[in-house]
């Protein structure tokens, strides 16, 4: 039998996932903080609207790399 590369495992890829996300959960706010305007921001870094003062945002690329691991461990796990 093979062994199989623990750094290859699907918890290990759920883990850098979480790890991602915490980090995305970090910077995205600092990022609206400290820039002036949060509009200038590139549109795959950060899409949002106002709601009443409350501004909700989310990032494209966030999605896209999230829709990529979950179609790899899907598909390849």
């Amino acid at each position: 039998m093979m062994e199989q590369n623990p750094f290859l495992s699907w918890t290990t890829i759920l883990g850098i996932m979480f790890i991602l996300i915490g980090i995305a959960i970090i910077v995205i706010p600092l990022l609206a903080r400290y820039l002036t305007d949060v509009e200038k921001i590139h549109p795959l870094l950060l899409v949002g609207v106002k709601l009443d003062g409350f501004y909700v945002g989310t990032s494209p690329i966030l999605i896209i790399a999230l829709v990529a691991i979950y179609l790899l461990l899907r598909y390849y796990s």
